[in-house]
């Protein structure tokens, strides 16, 4: 009875914790946009009507708004050039600077350009000898005296937007037919995700 209740426990608390966090992430940039926008409203409100009003959601809603308009700045020439001099700006201030970096450059490792780096699946030997680590092909480097050598990052778990770059020769890598997305979901998942490994020169193993 203990044991069946515990799994049961375990099982339910797997699934809310991913849906509590996405909850209290949006609660946080929500209270957060909130903070300054509804003051602001507040303001704008009473000149107009010679009343405070609070209108509830605001504070989304504007916030919506500023990250579209955010993103159309972002899309053409004029925004990126400055939106590079805010940046060059905000990385001159030492705290600030070290925030920002952090924060861009995890956000930058999961965005739709850097994906689309990753292009293959691949499984290398490492630390050592019969030691398999799951890494993502990021580049090919053709030399005639080496022959080719495959630009390989392997990733940490559970954080993947952290690991490491090595070059490996394309003789000592093992080629697998798995997703980039199901890849990294085995990743985050410490591995206890099912994820099949497919060899484009083995027979299919199932990791």
């Amino acid at each position: 009875m203990i044991p069946h209740i515990k799994k049961t426990f375990l099982t339910g608390l797997f699934v809310l914790i991913p849906i509590l966090v996405t909850i209290y992430i949006i609660y946080i940039v929500v209270s957060f946009a909130d903070t300054f926008i509804s003051p602001l409203m507040k303001n704008i409100t009473m000149a107009l009507t010679g009343k405070e009003i609070y209108i509830p959601g605001t504070g989304l809603i504007l916030f919506i708004l500023m990250t579209y308009l955010t993103g159309v700045t972002a899309s053409n020439f004029i925004g990126k050039r400055l939106l590079l001099f805010g940046e060059r700006m905000l990385k001159k201030i030492p705290f600030v600077k070290g925030i920002y970096t952090s924060v861009k450059d995890m956000i930058d490792a999961f965005s739709s350009d850097k994906m689309k780096s990753f292009k293959e699946v691949v499984l290398v030997e490492y630390p050592f000898k019969g030691r398999y680590v799951i890494g993502f092909i990021t580049n090919r480097i053709f030399d005639d005296a080496k022959g080719t050598l495959c630009s390989v990052f392997i990733p940490t778990t559970p954080n993947p937007t952290s690991g490491f770059l090595v070059m490996i020769p394309e003789a000592d890598i093992i080629f697998t037919d798995t997703p980039i997305d199901d890849a990294i979901k085995y990743i985050v998942s410490l591995g206890t995700l099912k994820v099949n490994l497919e060899w484009k020169d083995k027979n299919s193993s199932v990791f």
